[in-house]
């Protein structure tokens, strides 16, 4: 089925007979490639930042304070996801995705030269305001480029990225504050980020639009329409679920390791891997599962997964059990909230018009940040005891798996139809469970 696309801001309706020029693959390409780098950015973030914090923060003498440093950059990544969104609908993905890349690198070498915990925490909002521009756009131009059924065979290489960069950044990240400086976790971002931007540049457009056209569209609230299809509030509560729960692995996992004996950076980081490795997987898969057996199956099993791998958790810290079984629980916690998180997008995306598509995945980010935010935040005054802080944590985190799973298996779609604001002119074909593809790509590739 051909898709329609956009060549250097100029849309052109592509016949069934019409395939893409050579020239416009090897494009759309290197817009995949930088897509892929702002992901890497993205998930670099998180990662290397992350294990290297509990040294940080007793560095800068904040240790009372911890969770402020992950409460500040989430909500000023969750201010500028919904912020990012509007305007790249409005002005274009490309200057948005760019403007957003600048600041992040520049918060992000602020922190790196940050001498005390107040003044990295306001390093910490510059960055998270340019990183709220950074996946969401990335996704929302990936979502552009390529049609529902492409996604489901392509979001392997993107997850790969993702994954990769999330397994290796915790290893980094402990590499560095064991044998240079913990600020280096701040600047190997850097020279990613700059080449995302290079890419981006050299082989993106976005459609081309008036400036009245723009400015109008800017003025306008967000559009209600685009919360009808039922897989958008769907994909909203189900990321709250999933913010919730990753923050808060990823801000206390490297917490209590360093709490077992022998924990230091390094086994920090390293603690994070198996349920990054396990998301990985399962977003592959999770699409897969999206458009076989439709959007309550991959959210709703994806939760369900989580709640066992997060009962596993529970059950090993609780009877201190060795650390090698709380990191199979872990993987097998990342293998669950992989499809709920992938899907839990990809779905809304699915269902709303290009001109909506930046709004929307905005919001699905900007509800991941919120509930990642208010989790973090509720879990900091639990203290810093070894064991009984610890075990309440992740017993919150299972109830979050709980929650996400009854609420996805009780609200989640169990099929996507497309608008047809969404469509070419060309018919659609619904496969056998109800999904149905997207006619065209309202994607922007460079020719």
């Amino acid at each position: 089925m051909q898709a329609r696309h956009y060549i250097w801001g100029m849309a052109s309706v592509a016949s069934r007979s019409t395939l893409p020029s050579g020239a416009d693959l090897a494009r759309r390409r290197v817009a995949t490639g930088a897509v892929l780098a702002g992901l890497v950015v993205a998930a670099f973030e998180g990662t290397i930042v992350t294990p290297a914090m509990p040294t940080i923060v007793r560095e800068l003498g904040g240790m009372s304070a911890y969770a402020w440093v992950f409460s500040a950059f989430l909500v000023a990544s969750t201010v500028s996801v919904l912020a990012s969104g509007k305007l790249a609908d409005a002005l274009g993905r490309r200057p948005v995705f760019v403007g957003g890349m600048v600041l992040f690198l520049l918060g992000s070498v602020l922190c790196g030269t940050a001498g005390s915990f107040g003044a990295l925490v306001a390093f910490r909002v510059v960055q998270g305001l340019g990183a709220g521009a950074l996946q969401p756009i990335a996704m929302t131009i990936s979502a552009d480029l390529y049609t529902l059924q492409e996604r489901a065979r392509i979001q392997g290489l993107f997850t790969g990225a993702w994954g990769a960069a999330n397994v290796l950044g915790p290893v980094i990240g402990g590499w560095l504050v064991l044998h240079a400086s913990w600020r280096w976790v701040f600047l190997v971002n850097v020279p990613v980020g700059v080449l995302a931007v290079v890419l981006l540049l050299g082989s993106y457009r976005d459609p081309a639009r008036d400036a009245h056209g723009s400015l109008r569209a800017l003025a306008r609230p967000f559009p209600v329409a685009a919360l009808r299809p039922p897989a958008v509030p769907a994909g909203l509560v189900a990321s709250l679920f999933v913010g919730g729960i990753l923050a808060a692995c990823s801000a206390y996992v490297p917490l209590w390791m360093t709490t077992q004996p022998g924990g230091d950076a390094l086994s920090a980081g390293a603690a994070l891997v198996p349920m990054l490795v396990g998301w990985a997987i399962g977003s592959s898969f999770g699409v897969r599962v999206l458009v076989a057996r439709g959007m309550r199956a991959s959210v709703g099993g994806g939760f369900a997964l989580a709640l066992v791998g997060a009962s596993g958790l529970v059950i090993a810290i609780g009877t201190g059990l060795p650390t090698g079984y709380a990191l199979v629980s872990l993987a097998v916690l990342g293998l669950g909230l992989g499809p709920a998180a992938s899907t839990s997008l990809v779905g809304p995306q699915s269902c709303v018009a290009w001109e909506h598509r930046g709004a929307v995945t905005s919001a699905v980010y900007a509800a991941r940040m919120l509930g990642g935010s208010v989790v973090v935040a509720a879990l900091g005054p639990l203290g810093t005891n070894p064991h009984g802080s610890a075990l309440a944590r992740f017993v919150a985190v299972a109830s979050l798996a709980l929650g996400g799973a009854a609420l996805a298996l009780r609200s989640a779609p169990r099929s996507l139809r497309v608008p047809s604001a969404a469509r070419g002119p060309e018919p659609v074909e619904p496969q056998r469970n109800g999904v149905i593809e997207p006619a065209r790509r309202d994607g922007a590739v460079a020719g």
